[in-house]
């Protein structure tokens, strides 16, 4: 017993000494950028909520820079169908610093911040960390009838949102205003898709069969997409491809380094098309490798490729990246493996106080792959990839779990307005 208590000390102090450093970098960040630059201009007046189209609430889609959490706040926006309108902002330093501290402000946002005018909206689209003290904000300036709904990790008190819609590797609590899905809101269009099919088939009509897709993410916390695991991932790819008489359709996102991308292209040389994102005036064949692809090979720290090829009804193959968790997250794994031993005062006790600091917003690196991974290969969805995997032939079930999961995020955005399907 004095062994358990002396852990759950241990873990109790490694938190507040992680808190407090947080904090202290925050107030200096936010001292130092009240010295070098005037506050936001605040509206004083509440103004009014957006004149609705009919009965239609009006919603924005505040956009940060990541193309992944746009896309699914854009997804959102067309299966709710209701008039919508995007707000790109832009951000400065600060938008390092923790949303409890930055609070409902626009100290983080450098650009874009004109747009956030009145009327306002009925429902803001959040995700990310970036985005949400300027959705507070707004919330707090139209007298609260602006309502808030986050897609993904919160990075803030759950209380703040009217709704959070997150997937597994967040490991959020169980609470009222929390929807918990398999996989994140994607939407890929079926015009869209064939029109890519239409314009690279022919391209890719030399390449053998199986054509394999090698969708690459790119370094993520705490995955690391280095040079020697890009290297890595492109031998045992071209391996698998070659001994299936198959060939490599290749991309890879943003994240990914340049020194990583060439590391892979390097390993490659069995049949293959190469798409290098960060080379100027390239035709991206993105959504033509989801279409014409037989099957898929995805980096697992890119949550958003592994879903959408998912979607596809095709095998799905998921490369395990290395891991380097920083402090918190070394912090948040321990507390959340302690409190799940068995149940003695101790790991309740451990249980607790990891359930506080989720739900108010005080220890928010927290994501786990693994148990997002682990539920996608319970549900047949995928299989983790080594180059002697079989080829596999499913027709998995990804589209009709989408399907329900998106149907019940819909009626629950819709209730806040009371709306009716």
């Amino acid at each position: 017993m004095v062994y358990l208590r002396s852990r759950y000390h241990n873990y109790a102090c490694d938190v507040l000494f992680s808190l407090s450093c947080q904090l202290k970098s925050a107030h200096l960040l936010l001292e130092l950028e009240e010295i070098s630059q005037p506050r936001p201009h605040k509206l004083r007046h509440f103004g009014s909520s957006m004149q609705r189209n009919g009965n239609q609430p009006v919603v924005w889609l505040l956009l940060g820079p990541k193309n992944g959490d746009n896309a699914q706040l854009r997804s959102l926006a067309h299966l709710l169908a209701w008039p919508s309108v995007e707000k790109q902002l832009y951000f400065n330093r600060l938008a390092t610093v923790p949303n409890i501290v930055l609070g409902a402000s626009l100290h983080s946002v450098r650009r874009g911040q004109d747009a956030l005018r009145p009327p306002w909206p009925d429902l803001i689209l959040t995700a990310g960390r970036r985005s949400v003290p300027a959705a507070r904000w707004v919330q707090k300036i139209s007298g609260g009838r602006t309502k808030l709904v986050h897609l993904g990790r919160p990075w803030g008190p759950l209380g703040w949102f009217d709704l959070v819609v997150t997937t597994p590797q967040y490991c959020l609590p169980l609470r009222d205003n929390v929807i918990h899905n398999t996989l994140p809101i994607s939407r890929l269009p079926p015009q869209q898709l064939q029109d890519a099919s239409t314009i690279w088939s022919a391209r890719f009509s030399v390449l053998p069969k199986p054509r394999i897709a090698l969708l690459v993410g790119g370094s993520s916390r705490p995955y690391v997409l280095d040079a020697q695991t890009g290297a890595a991932l492109g031998r045992t790819a071209n391996a698998f491809a070659r001994r299936h008489g198959g060939s490599l359709l290749i991309t890879a996102g943003s994240r990914c380094a340049p020194a990583s991308f060439a590391a892979l292209k390097k390993a490659i040389n069995c049949p293959a098309y190469i798409h290098n994102l960060q080379e100027p005036g390239q035709e991206n064949p993105y959504h033509a490798y989801l279409a014409l692809a037989d099957m898929f090979i995805v980096s697992c720290d890119s949550i958003s490729m592994i879903a959408e090829a998912c979607l596809m009804q095709k095998p799905v193959y998921v490369y395990a990246v290395p891991e380097h968790p920083g402090l918190r997250m070394r912090i948040a794994q321990r507390l959340r493996a302690f409190s799940q031993e068995k149940q003695t005062v101790s790991a309740r006790l451990t249980d607790s106080l990891y359930s506080f600091l989720v739900e108010y917003g005080l220890m928010t690196s927290t994501r786990n792959q693994q148990i997002f991974l682990d539920i996608l290969e319970e549900k047949g969805l995928i299989t983790m990839f080594n180059q002697d995997n079989t080829l596999e032939q499913r027709n998995p079930s990804a589209v009709s779990c989408s399907h329900q999961e998106i149907k019940g995020t819909i009626a629950r955005i819709q209730i806040l307005f009371n709306q009716k399907q």
